[in-house]
């Protein structure tokens, strides 16, 4: 008797898998909803440049052709700043005009800004009043980048009419900041002296693989500048590649994230030559910065092929992101994983390469450890290319 391909498969989301398809119908624990935005707002300032006016009028709207008309009637009292915190008011109690910008003012200026990143947001102010000075883009919307399926999304918010509300971007639409911290090493909690041990950890998911801890200990050498080299010596030896490094700066020791948005904690005591211990301050010069992660984002059958034949959600689409449960990701290009690998998104694409993809290496800073984005990432699988000719693996993903 004749077997079909199903009778041979076990499950059948082994049966030309592809990205962002869950691994096992029993695997979905749970995902979260997102409209697509931008990376940025658009902004726009209006300044009232005299209180001598007695109705100021001004329009807000989609476009030039779908304006909406607000006036505010001026009392001999008002100033260039009642003046303008009165639009800002108006504006936003306005129906129609509230759920695209949100106003506010400082002094004589009028700040409009869209609810919405994304150029599908952008928006039109005028004015029918001299005293009004003509309005001025001071941010320009940013449009979103497409989200291909089975790629980590980021997370972010959009100001709505009635608080906020949470809305997907493309990795690397956020702000990545590098993390510096520092510690007075000689002369602040300590002068360095014989018999002096330095203790220091360093914390975090530095290599793909979870939160681990690095420690290094120097004891005094020669004199204070020698004992701090070595200390930094000892530290970068046990750190991995691509993550964070020490450096001596005078009497300080500097810690920076060889990679903008990879977060660390740092410890560091000593003990003194009477074996007293004690903790060093540790002071954090430039915080870390990193969009939290949306999860990943989810095929759906509703997204139509563009002319190239990708499928990827776009400005206005809502989409699911896993936050927890066994999907099938989007590989970056060349990258074979298997069990227990490492797990990075990569951040910077050139080439071929596509933001948000999986990795199991840092690709010389280009990716960010899971764990950066507040999650955990499990490979159950090895690398199967899709029916759309993508490499792609299982990878069990949670909240960290």
């Amino acid at each position: 008797m004749s077997r079909s391909l199903l009778s041979k498969t076990s499950r059948m989301g082994a049966v030309n898998p592809v990205a962002g398809a869950i691994y096992g119908a029993a695997s979905n624990q749970d995902e979260t909803a997102m409209q697509v935005g931008g990376s940025a707002a658009q902004v726009t300032t209006m300044v009232v440049s005299s209180a001598s006016e007695a109705t100021y009028t001004w329009q807000v709207g989609e476009d030039s052709g779908n304006l909406t008309t607000l006036t505010y009637a001026a009392s001999g009292t008002d100033t260039t700043t009642t003046i303008a915190t009165a639009i800002a008011d108006a504006t936003n109690a306005k129906v129609g005009v509230s759920n695209l910008v949100f106003a506010s003012s400082s002094t004589a200026t009028v700040t409009f800004t869209g609810r919405q990143k994304g150029a599908s947001a952008t928006f039109v102010v005028s004015e029918s009043d001299s005293k009004l000075g003509t309005p001025s883009n001071t941010t320009t919307a940013g449009d979103a980048t497409a989200i291909p399926f089975g790629t980590m999304v980021e997370r972010s918010s959009a100001t709505k009419a009635v608080g906020t509300a949470a809305i997907g971007s493309a990795i690397g639409s956020g702000t990545y900041t590098q993390q510096v911290s520092t510690i007075t090493a000689e002369g602040g909690d300590i002068t360095l002296a014989a018999g002096d041990v330095l203790y220091a950890t360093i914390t975090g998911d530095l290599d793909g693989t979870g939160v681990k801890s690095y420690s290094a200990r120097t004891v005094f050498r020669s004199n204070a500048a020698t004992t701090l080299t070595a200390f930094v010596a000892a530290l970068n030896g046990v750190l991995p590649a691509n993550s964070v490094i020490a450096a001596v700066d005078s009497d300080d020791i500097t810690f920076t994230a060889e990679v903008a948005g990879l977060a660390f904690d740092v410890s560091a005591s000593y003990d003194d030559a009477g074996g007293t211990p004690g903790s060093f301050t540790v002071a954090a010069t430039t915080a870390n910065a990193i969009p939290l992660g949306g999860g990943v984002a989810l095929k759906s059958h509703t997204i139509e092929q563009d002319d190239n034949g990708d499928s990827e959600y776009g400005m206005g689409d809502t989409f699911s992101g896993l936050t927890e449960g066994k999907c099938y990701v989007l590989l970056d290009s060349g990258i074979t994983v298997a069990e227990g690998d490492a797990c990075f998104v990569r951040v910077t694409a050139t080439g071929t390469e596509q933001a948000g993809a999986f990795s199991n290496v840092s690709d010389g800073g280009d990716n960010l450890p899971i764990g950066s984005y507040g999650f955990k990432g499990v490979w159950v699988g090895g690398n199967i290319t899709d029916m759309n000719g993508n490499n792609v693996a299982p990878l069990y993903i949670s909240r960290a």
